[in-house]
């Protein structure tokens, strides 16, 4: 129960938790679902604080960091349904 709580808050302030879109990567503790909406929550994050500032997307290097890991990210995934669509399933 402590990890849901600790996933639910994460996808809420992902900035609060990670230093950076990779850190999400790495941490074992959550499903590639559960990283693929903490870096969609930090990205819906990150681009209301661009519209506020009234700042580009394009000179903000952490969020062009994050669009690279989501990307990869979500080659990944696609890739493991593509060869494993059971295991994913269960996930």
């Amino acid at each position: 129960m402590k990890n849901a709580n600790f996933v639910q808050d994460a996808k809420l302030d992902p900035s609060r938790y990670y230093r950076n879109p990779s850190d999400v990567v790495r941490d074992r503790r959550l499903t590639n679902q559960d990283r693929l909406e903490i870096l969609s929550a930090w990205e819906r994050e990150a681009r209301e604080r661009q519209r506020n500032e009234g700042s580009a997307e394009s000179d903000d290097e952490t969020f062009q960091h994050l669009l690279r890991v989501r990307s990869e990210l979500e080659r990944i995934v696609e890739g493991t349904r593509a060869t494993h669509p059971i295991a994913e399933a269960q996930q």
